[in-house]
């Protein structure tokens, strides 16, 4: 099931970590959003995935910025213009990953939740349909800012629960 709001214990520290390091990493300032079309990605998107493990948490997070979003995302970190086809792009959205999952990281141990993340998995995708595996649970937080909008979203194994 697919929801609009990460609903599950702690999925709350995502949503809080995407708005810190948006604007501290990057100057951006975000809000969530009802849902993205599902035709977002037809001009392309660059998504990024990481793991987050430990403490009762097994959690697989994606995120996915449209062309035209990674691009101004990658500028307003990097400082200057990266073609979408570079890879240079691959690299920009990977550190950016690397860092959401270290704010996302630091949120949980002030709770008490200890966890470690993996290295991130960057990948350029024309158009997007998320296949999960049975029993698994998924739910992502749609954002919108100056630069366009994105998504982030968190797979968790088939033993983690989800508050409804």
């Amino acid at each position: 099931m697919e929801n609009t709001i990460i609903q599950r214990p702690n999925g709350d520290a995502v949503v809080e970590a995407v708005k810190e390091i948006m604007s501290a990493a990057c100057g951006i300032e975000t809000e969530q959003c009802e849902c993205l079309p599902e035709d977002i990605c037809k001009e392309g998107a660059a998504i990024a995935v990481i793991s987050v493990m430990g403490s009762g948490i097994e959690w697989s997070i994606y995120q996915g910025f449209p062309r035209t979003t990674a691009m101004a995302l990658c500028q307003a970190f990097a400082g200057f213009e990266i073609p979408f086809e570079s890879e240079d792009m691959g690299d920009a959205i990977g550190e950016v990953a690397n860092i959401l999952a270290g704010g996302i990281k630091n949120i949980l141990d002030k709770r008490g939740v200890h966890v470690e993340i993996s290295l991130p998995s960057v990948m350029r995708v024309d158009g997007l349909h998320i296949l999960k595996q049975h029993g698994s649970r998924y739910s992502k937080a749609c954002f919108t800012s100056s630069i366009g909008q994105f998504w982030v979203g968190v797979v968790s194994g088939k033993t983690m629960e989800i508050v409804a």
